[in-house]
């Protein structure tokens, strides 16, 4: 009898210790799907020590603001609704937004805020069922100080990677607007005019008449229960940014974004682009900047230096674990001799690296140096007034080439130094001028990459510097042949080879990559487009914020060639054109520097395996063994009962 209960007990908890060792605990389960409030770090849960953890929250979509439409009040919003397209990198479960007012004179107030999946590929539209209201500490309305950012409750909507969201805001009066400039090819805004009224709910788009290229208000997107492990800044000019007639707004960023893309999505990290048209690095442009005069930043663009902004920008989003810079060559064709004070020396352009390095490590991050693209004077303009002509002198030429030594040399301070101006010279089908920009790489301005010059970067960057495995490199777009004994080729062939996949050569033909899906390629009316340079002096504030946790849901929807490294530091998260524009505005001042902030949650979530548990080989034998001998001791014991030598009592 005794044989025979033990049999039977056996066999019974042998498939239940099957079904333990698969499925994981209610409780880790409940944990792993429950919305985490942003406002509050979560419990940390153990992980590999191989495997980093993913953020709990991270930056998966930015634009940052660098002027204001002009003039104020004439180009302001009053009663109008803007929608902003926005285009996440990775996914998550629940998202929270940014509004800027960086360069609005007044206080900036908002009615109400939604946000959606947007339909289609093109226009306003949202998908019905997706479009849920945005609250800002429990309201439906916020007021912005000039100067501040803002930061949402966050939303329960399960967003993918790739996926295009629409965020409408109403302002409900007078209201200045904050824009951010680039790139024309691309539809990035829609607004309705003033007096439309509160059109945050409109599934179809019609009340929204006018659209064009530059992004309102809206200047990041934060995703939270993302799987993947974090976000890496591109911070830069024009070139980042993806400036370009040829290029719609394609840059390289997109095309990183696109090779990172290709692997798990726990292996992934969200790149953003920080990048202004005409940014600066350590100083302003000529012009009447400290008076807010119509020379300064906040009329004509090009945002604040990247020392002065580099807070705001990038180190105060949340789940950054690494900066790529690319800043300097504006600094060098504004840096005139008789500027007071005089910039743009090498001198003054590696102390402002040096102190984008200080300020990246002493916030525990990792930050990567990219040395000045080769360039060289620009075509004449037809018409003159199209374009501001690049008249590059051999003194500027010689000024680039000094600081590009220091940035290739030893002791710089980077944690890696990736060397695109070695892929962007004139090394290829016969050439060997690497102090020369490679034409089919470029823009017809000598300045700019085309699609196919951002695509040959991205390829250029190796993504195991940001602590993920390498991505696989995407077809080049115009095929080259490194010219056979030129060292500048084999220097370029270095540079890829490090970031391929196979540690080898890279193909040099293929096809063309795909634009950047938030956009649409269809080209919009507008003034014509100019290398504008420049900044504006602001401080650094922290971001201003109102977080709890998640009160709407809705349904989920369906380098060089040798990288020199330091000790791992820790992650730390800390209009238009020529249409009536309705919800635009500009300063008379340079904007002032906001200081609240918000304690960012940087608890680790754990890492999701689909599934939620594996079955090793020991457990299986494990399972097959006791299985097995449960079975035998039932035969045994029944065969004993049947020749009665089991006596039931």
């Amino acid at each position: 009898m005794k044989a025979l209960q033990r049999g039977w007990l056996v066999a019974i908890l042998s498939p239940l210790l099957l079904v333990g060792v698969v499925a994981p605990p209610a409780s880790a389960t409940a944990q792993q799907n429950a919305p985490v409030a942003a406002s509050a770090p979560s419990s940390s849960v153990a992980t590999s020590s191989s495997e980093p953890a993913a953020p709990a929250t991270l930056t998966a979509w930015t634009s940052p603001m660098d002027l204001l439409l002009q003039p104020f009040p004439k180009l302001a919003a009053d009663n109008a609704t803007v929608r902003d397209l926005a285009t996440v990198a990775v996914g998550g479960r629940w998202v929270s937004l940014r509004f800027s007012n960086q360069w609005g004179p007044i206080p900036l107030t908002f009615g109400a805020v939604t946000i959606g999946e947007r339909a289609g590929t093109g226009g306003a539209a949202a998908v019905p069922g997706t479009v849920v209201p945005v609250t800002f500490n429990g309201s439906s309305s916020v007021t912005i100080p000039p100067g501040q950012d803002v930061t949402s409750n966050p939303v329960t909507l399960p967003v993918q990677a790739g996926e295009t969201l629409v965020v409408s805001m109403w302002a409900p009066g007078l209201a200045p607007v904050s824009v951010h400039y680039c790139c024309q090819g691309r539809t990035v805004s829609y607004y309705t005019r003033n007096g439309g009224g509160n059109q945050t709910g409109s599934l179809n788009g019609s009340a929204f008449t006018g659209a064009d290229w530059w992004t309102r208000w809206l200047s990041a997107v934060e995703v939270g229960g993302s799987q993947a492990l974090g976000t890496v800044v591109a911070f830069g000019d024009s070139i980042t940014d993806g400036f370009g007639a040829d290029n719609a707004g394609f840059s390289w960023v997109d095309a990183l974004q696109q090779r990172i893309s290709q692997l798990p999505a726990d292996e992934q990290v969200a790149v953003v682009d920080e990048g202004i048209a005409g940014n600066t690095l350590t100083a302003f442009p000529p012009g009447d900047n400290a008076h807010g005069g119509e020379n300064s930043f906040a009329a004509t663009g090009g945002g604040a230096p990247g020392v002065a902004r580099l807070g705001r920008d990038a180190l105060q989003l949340p789940g950054v674990k690494a900066v790529v810079v690319l800043l300097g060559t504006n600094d060098i064709w504004f840096g005139y001799a008789d500027n007071d004070p005089p910039y743009g020396s090498a001198a003054s352009i590696i102390a402002g690296l040096k102190q984008v390095i200080a300020q990246v490590h002493a916030a525990g991050l990792k930050v990567y140096g990219v040395p000045l693209l080769p360039r060289k004077t620009s075509p004449p303009c037809s018409p003159p007034s199209s374009c501001i002509p690049e008249d590059w002198t051999a003194s500027e030429q010689a000024t680039l080439q000094a600081v590009n030594s220091w940035a290739t040399g030893p002791g710089t301070g980077f944690d890696g130094v990736i060397n695109l101006a070695a892929v962007m010279g004139d090394v290829y089908d016969g050439q060997c001028q690497p102090a020369l920009p490679f034409t089919p790489y470029f823009n017809a301005d000598n300045l700019h990459p085309n699609p196919a010059g951002q695509t040959a970067m991205a390829n250029a960057i190796p993504t195991t510097l940001f602590g993920i495995p390498e991505a696989p490199q995407l077809p080049p777009v115009v095929a080259v042949t490194p010219t056979p004994g030129c060292p500048g080729a084999q220097a370029a062939e270095n540079v890829l080879a490090a970031a391929s996949p196979a540690g080898g050569r890279v193909s040099t033909g293929g096809g063309r990559v795909s634009t950047r899906p938030s956009t649409s390629a269809s080209p919009t009316s507008g003034p014509t487009t100019t290398a504008r340079k420049g900044g504006s002096t602001t401080t650094s504030p922290q971001r201003t914020s109102t977080v709890t946790s998640p009160t709407t849901t809705r349904p989920a929807s369906s380098t060089s060639a040798s990288v020199t490294t330091r000790p791992a530091s820790p992650t730390s998260a800390s209009t238009t054109s020529g249409a009536t524009s309705t919800s635009s505005v500009a300063a008379s001042s340079t904007a002032p520097g906001g200081t609240q902030g918000r304690a960012q949650a940087s608890s680790p979530l754990p890492r999701r395996t689909g599934s939620g548990g594996d079955l090793g080989g020991a457990g299986v034998a494990l399972v097959v063994v006791l299985a097995f001998a449960g079975i035998v001791l039932i035969v045994l014991a029944l065969r004993r009962r049947g020749s009665g030598s089991v006596h039931r009592r």
